[in-house]
């Protein structure tokens, strides 16, 4: 997932290296029994001069195949330049699904977030990431998606935001073959429009209820 990677690189780039260590501390422990187990772990180190990596993970199962884990992070140099996140895993009865963000922030003023959700399951499934920046000069830009379908029907949507002006593009589907798409568009100072067109299950254009 995209936010659970730019955590995993985050924390390779910014921990400080064990000759750097100024203080460090971790600590980790588990259980288990009949009904299933638990584990987890959390540490810290810091570099002395600001820098900083800290996280805190858990998991837990029931031995037959129903159980979950997170994690949960955050790093930086010492400088202003930070990054935190979190993410996690979970199954239950068939079910599956992950989702995961991080974000990173300086001292200039920017800023960068991402985040993912990933969901399977016997009656559908749903996919969805959206990012969001912001430059030094304070111009804010971002996109996000998301798909989803199960047994009445799909959603299929985009949208995306550059320096005041946003657009949205989505797409909704029945099970029997109809469809609405939406187009819309918006900018700072000069408004916005809309269009939706309706669709039948033989793909013909029809007026929309």
């Amino acid at each position: 997932m995209v936010a659970l990677m730019a955590g995993a690189v985050a924390l390779a780039v910014h921990m400080p290296g064990p000759a750097e260590a100024q203080g460090f501390g971790f600590r980790a422990g588990g259980a288990s029994g009949q009904n299933g187990a638990v584990a987890g772990s959390r540490g810290a180190i810091s570099n002395g001069q600001g820098g900083f990596a800290a996280g805190r993970t858990i998991a837990i199962g029931d031995g037959q195949g129903n159980g979950a884990f997170g994690r949960r992070f955050a790093v930086g140099d010492g400088q202003g330049n930070d990054t935190a996140g979190s993410g996690g895993c979970a199954a239950h009865g068939g079910a599956a699904g992950c989702r995961g963000r991080a974000a990173t922030w300086g001292p200039d003023g920017t800023f960068s977030g991402r985040a993912a959700t990933e969901i399977t399951g016997a009656n559908g499934a749903v996919s969805g990431a959206r990012s969001l920046d912001r430059d030094a000069d304070g111009t804010w830009s971002g996109e996000s998606a998301l798909d989803a379908s199960g047994e009445s029907g799909g959603y299929s949507g985009s949208a995306n935001l550059d320096d005041g002006a946003a657009s949205r593009n989505a797409t909704y589907s029945g099970a029997a073959g109809q469809s609405v798409n939406v187009v819309g568009s918006y900018e700072a100072g000069s408004g916005g429009t809309r269009s939706v067109d309706c669709i039948d299950a033989s793909g013909t254009t029809v007026s929309c209820p």
